[in-house]
Parts: C-alpha cells; sequence; structure tokens
C-alpha cells in the first residue's frame, strides 16, 4: 500500500487537478491484498474556485500515467478497458443523492465504496472532507430529532448496495452457460457471501451496537476502519458476542486463504461439484452467523426495539 500511494503520488505530480482525491477500494482497501488481487482506483474532485483550465486534458494525462504504472507494478489491466477512470465531483454527489442520476452517472457506488471500503491514496485532506460532506448529508435530519434521531437513510442506502450487488450478479448470468461463464459466476458468487457481505453488514452491526444515537464523528471514524475492524468493534462494545464475532473472523480468515491462492487455484475449486458444494455451504453458513449477529444486536441493544424490523421493512 506505500508503495502504491508513493508511485501514484509521483504519477499526480505535474499534473493540475484541483481538490482531487484518489481512493482505492476492494481488497486494497480492506488490507486483504494479496499477491493476485486487483487494484482499483477512484477519483473526486471538490472544486476550490479556482478554475483549472484544461482539466479533462489533465485528468487524459493522469490516467495515461496510471494505465503505465499498473502495468510497471505488475497488477492486471484497469477492469473494463479502463471504463471506470474517470473524476466525479463531490458536489454533484451530493446534489443528486437519492435521484436517478444517483444511478445513471454511479454516484451512488462511489459513494458507498468511499463509505464502506476505501482508503486515500492521494489528497488526505481533501479525501476527509469528502467522506464528512457525504455522512452529512446522512444527517441533515438530526438538528430537528436530536433525542430520536437514527441513521436509517444511511443504513437504507447500506441495504441498497447490498441489494445492487445481488441483482449485478444476476445480470451476469445473461453472459452465457458456457462453462467459462459459469465458473467465473460461481467464484464472484464466492466473494460476494464473504468479502460484499462482510463488508456491508460489518457496518451495520458496528453502527448497531453503539449505546447512544452513533453522531457524524462515529460514523467517520467508522468509515477510516476496515470491516474486519468493525466487528472488532461490535465485540469491543458488546462483550456478550464476542464468540459470535471470533467465529465470524474465523471463517473470514478461512475465506481470505481461499482468495489469497492464483486465479487458476481458486478456480479449480468450483469445477469439482463436492469441492463446490463444501464452499458453498461454508458461506451460507457463514451468511447465516451474520444474521445470527445483527439479530442479537437488536435484541441486546439496536438502533430501535428491533434493528432487524427496521432493516427488513
Amino acid at each position: 500500500m506505500s508503495e502504491l500511494k508513493d508511485q501514484v503520488g509521483a504519477a499526480v505530480e505535474g499534473v493540475e487537478l484541483e481538490g482531487l482525491t484518489i481512493f482505492t477500494a476492494g481488497s486494497f482497501a480492506r488490507l486483504e491484498a494479496g499477491e493476485f488481487s486487483d487494484v482499483d482506483l477512484f477519483f473526486t474532485y471538490h472544486p476550490t474556485g479556482n478554475a483549472v483550465q484544461s482539466r479533462r486534458t489533465n485528468e487524459l494525462k493522469l490516467f495515461g500515467r496510471l494505465i503505465d504504472l499498473v502495468e510497471k507494478l505488475g497488477f492486471p489491466a484497469f477492469s473494463n478497458d479502463a471504463q471506470y477512470l474517470e473524476t466525479h465531483n463531490v458536489e454533484d454527489i451530493l446534489k443528486y443523492l437519492g435521484g436517478p442520476i444517483d444511478d445513471a452517472h454511479n454516484h451512488f457506488t462511489l459513494r458507498m465504496l468511499l463509505l464502506l471500503e476505501s482508503k486515500c491514496i492521494y489528497g488526505k485532506d481533501e479525501y476527509e472532507a469528502a467522506l464528512k460532506n457525504i455522512i452529512q448529508s446522512y444527517y441533515r435530519d438530526f438538528p430537528r430529532h436530536e433525542h430520536s434521531f437514527q441513521p436509517w437513510f444511511l443504513l437504507n442506502d447500506i441495504m441498497r448496495y447490498w441489494k445492487t450487488l445481488l441483482l449485478n450478479y444476476e445480470n451476469k448470468r445473461n453472459d452465457g452457460d458456457s462453462e467459462e461463464a459459469k465458473l467465473s459466476r460461481r467464484v464472484k458468487n464466492f466473494k460476494l457471501q464473504f468479502s460484499r457481505m462482510t463488508t456491508c453488514f460489518a457496518t451495520i452491526a458496528a453502527l448497531g451496537s453503539f449505546s447512544d444515537i452513533p453522531t457524524e464523528e462515529d460514523v467517520f471514524q467508522l468509515t477510516l476502519r476496515t470491516p474486519q475492524d468493525r466487528l472488532q468493534l461490535v465485540k469491543d462494545k458488546l462483550p456478550e458476542l464476542n464468540s459470535t464475532i471470533e467465529s465470524l473472523l474465523s471463517e473470514y480468515s478461512w475465506f481470505l486463504e481461499q482468495t489469497s491462492l492464483s486465479t487458476e487455484a481458486l478456480r479449480a475449486k468450483f469445477v469439482d461439484r463436492d469441492d463446490r458444494t463444501q464452499m458453498f455451504s461454508r458461506a451460507e453458513a457463514y451468511g447465516s452467523k451474520m444474521f445470527g449477529l445483527l439479530d442479537e444486536i437488536g435484541k441486546l441493544r439496536g438502533m430501535s426495539p428491533d434493528l432487524i424490523r427496521y432493516l427488513v421493512i
């Protein structure tokens, strides 16, 4: 991670893009990257009032340098032929939050990645400002409801993100029924049931574990933690759940052992029917344990009389 930061910082040098933040998501942001991990980079900027001449030209200059850098460091090429190498204005992300443009311009996905699993690579001050501004948008009703407020707007967006990930997986089934396509979907499904689910629901569990209403600063500090660290926070706040958390973290460690394998070795585990059944059985059990954790938090504390009730209806 430190090498990536240094190299990206050098690539940005001399490129005029005021208010720029670059952050990574996925396994690098979760501090789970292995030898075969992809690197995902995302770009936001916040206008400072100093107009940048030829912004798009400067963006393309930066993206070209980063494409060369990724190749130099031996990472896989940027996904979908560098489709996601684009910058997003934080003001637009805030302005269109919850509206149709939110989805159409990828603001929603970018916002969720920023909040749920991101690590700053460049522009720390701008990165933290973007996080705080977005969190503030979820807390806009707080001043009128100090004693009854709960961040359901934020929780609804996290749940929407989880459902979107599930729907995106179903969309992948349109890729065809060749053995290669089936194998790719199985691996994606497996990862979805561990890393993506943990990213979403460890955050929900952490929010639900607070004895008082979580503040904007509480949420900000949560965003700086990895999903595994958020589970540890639940254990610290609710020691009664120690065994449940330890069981989840143990299973997650097993998952990381599987995904640290080469692409070929991991895919091979989903070719044999018996091996595939075992892999998905453990994924199913992991999901049940995560549900059990949320259920227990709802009973022990909850953000309302019943945490699960508000997540479902």
